[in-house]
C-alpha cells in the first residue's frame, strides 16, 4: 500500500494530499467534521490508519476468508449500495439469497430442503445467534412433543463461533 499519493489537479499541477487542511489536524474520532472534506484526502487518511493493521493473508488464527478473487470483489462492489433488507426494491438480490439458502440446505442435508428458511447476515455473530435461536426452537418443539417443560433450556456455548 502506498502511504503517500499525489493527485493531479488541472489548474495546479500536482497537489499533495497532505497539504489539505483536514490532513493537517487529527481526524475527529467521535463526531463529523464541521465542514465537508475532499473524499480523496479522507480516503488516504483512513488508508494510512489501516496501514498498521496486520496482513489478513498472514493471519493463520483468523476464521475469515483471507483471499478473495477479483470476481468476488466486483460482485461486492456491484451490491455495496443495496439495502438487502428491502426485498421489494431488490428482488433479484432476494432471489439470489434464496438460492444460497437452498444450497446450504442441500449441503447440510436438510430433511425439508424446499421448505428450509434462512436469511443473510452481515457477520458470523449474527449467523451464530440465528443458529442458536433455531436450535432453541427445535429443542422447544421436541420437548413439547415429549410433554416436558420448555422453561429452562440448557444451551452451552463458548466465546468463539465459526459460521
Amino acid at each position: 500500500m502506498t502511504l503517500h499519493r499525489c493527485n493531479k489537479n488541472e489548474d495546479e499541477g500536482y497537489k499533495d494530499l497532505y497539504d489539505n487542511t483536514i490532513a493537517q489536524t487529527q481526524l475527529p474520532k467521535n463526531e463529523l467534521p464541521e465542514r465537508a472534506s475532499d473524499p480523496r484526502v479522507i480516503r488516504q487518511l483512513v488508508y494510512d490508519e489501516l496501514f498498521m493493521d496486520g496482513n489478513s493473508r498472514q493471519n493463520l488464527a483468523t476464521f475469515c476468508t483471507t483471499y478473495i478473487e477479483d470476481e468476488v470483489r466486483d460482485l461486492m462492489d456491484l451490491s455495496i449500495d443495496k439495502n438487502m433488507i428491502d426485498k421489494d426494491e431488490y428482488p433479484q438480490t432476494a432471489e439470489i439469497e434464496q438460492r444460497c439458502i437452498g444450497i446450504l440446505a442441500n449441503l447440510w442435508h436438510s430433511p425439508q430442503k424446499k421448505a428450509t428458511i434462512g436469511c443473510s447476515t452481515t457477520g458470523s455473530s449474527e449467523a451464530a445467534m440465528l443458529g442458536g435461536l433455531a436450535l432453541k426452537w427445535q429443542w422447544r418443539k421436541h420437548r413439547k412433543l415429549q410433554g416436558k417443560s420448555t422453561s429452562n433450556p440448557n444451551i452451552v456455548c463458548g466465546p468463539v463461533q465459526i459460521c
